[in-house]
């Protein structure tokens, strides 16, 4: 027997969390859904892709009702966005469907077995250490931009982990730009470690974490990494493979002692304004620097130009 009853909003939320890494075309029909299992009040949502798993708990649940089933994880999501936040929503379980009743209406959604749901079995967990969520964020946010997208190169498909000595880093190339970002830890770490976060799980963690110091708690082994925070699980396999020595890349005062300090709203500013006249097809700016100053130059086919100059110390 199942029985799920709570406002709209409760229910929208762990199905947002773990609907968003689930395809919209998949070769097996039961990875289009989700996974919901209750335990009286507890519910537990999950969603995986047979690469990345993701599962989250609500109290929404009823108490001396037990059940597992999937259900399609697009259905569920559009029913409850399409409904009130503060509507009350009941989920009900027969042996032929799931019924969904509002306070006006009721859909009938077709489920699968809870027993053909594909689960990813965890590694024995070698490395741990615990990060704010904030810092987590901000480490893929800064190198997520230059990560490569199906390249048959595939260790350029995702973002480079590092953790060495009390510093974690992150880094991301496509082989024309780089990005490389690093904070430091208040303690040593607890092993040295390289390992490449798949892509589409790093634009997942961009999503899922919160804007605060929640810890979170990573685990990871040779072959999948494991973040836990809040209520939220998501474990995902790594990326095979040797990513490139972006240490011989990196610019230092040696290899090249030119060098600009720049106000970076500034910069952003000027880029945003100039981009309007650049080349549909070559989003390129060309930069001229002279007489401490930067100017900043675009044009198009239309021959229309935009320049912006920017004062450098």
């Amino acid at each position: 027997m199942m029985h799920i009853h709570s406002n709209c909003e409760n229910l929208l939320k762990p199905v947002k969390t773990v609907e968003g890494i689930v395809e919209k075309r998949q070769t097996l029909p039961i990875l289009s859904n989700i996974l919901i299992e209750q335990d009286n009040e507890r519910v537990k949502f999950s969603a995986t892709d047979l690469d990345i798993q993701i599962s989250t708990e609500a109290p929404v649940g009823v108490a001396g009702c037990k059940s597992r089933f999937t259900v399609s994880a697009s259905k569920v999501a559009s029913i409850l966005n399409a409904l009130s936040g503060k509507d009350t929503v009941s989920f009900d379980l027969s042996e032929k469907d799931l019924t969904i009743s509002s306070n006006n209406g009721q859909f009938h959604l077709q489920t699968l077995p809870a027993e053909e749901y594909p689960v990813l079995k965890e590694g024995q967990w070698e490395t741990a250490l615990d990060l704010p969520a904030r810092t987590l964020k901000y480490l893929l946010t800064m190198t997520a931009f230059s990560m490569a997208s199906q390249d048959v190169r595939y260790y350029l498909n995702g973002v480079l982990f590092v953790l060495e000595d009390r510093k974690i880093r992150t880094v991301a190339t496509d082989t024309h730009r780089l990005a490389c970002c690093e904070v430091s830890l208040e303690e040593d770490a607890p092993a040295a470690i390289q390992a490449i976060i798949p892509r589409k799980t790093v634009r997942e963690l961009i999503r899922l974490l919160p804007d605060d110091d929640t810890p979170v708690h990573i685990q990871l082994t040779d072959l999948q990494v494991c973040f836990t925070f809040g209520n939220v699980t998501f474990m995902s396999k790594l990326i095979e493979g040797r990513f490139p020595d972006y240490k011989r890349v990196l610019p230092t005062e040696d290899t090249n002692p030119r060098f600009l300090e720049l106000d970076r709203e500034a910069l952003a500013s000027a880029l945003r304004r100039v981009s309007i006249m650049t080349n549909e097809k070559f989003h390129g700016v060309r930069w001229i620097v002279s007489n401490n100053q930067l100017q900043i130059q675009s044009s198009n086919s239309e021959h229309e130009e935009a320049l912006e100059r920017i004062d450098v110390p």
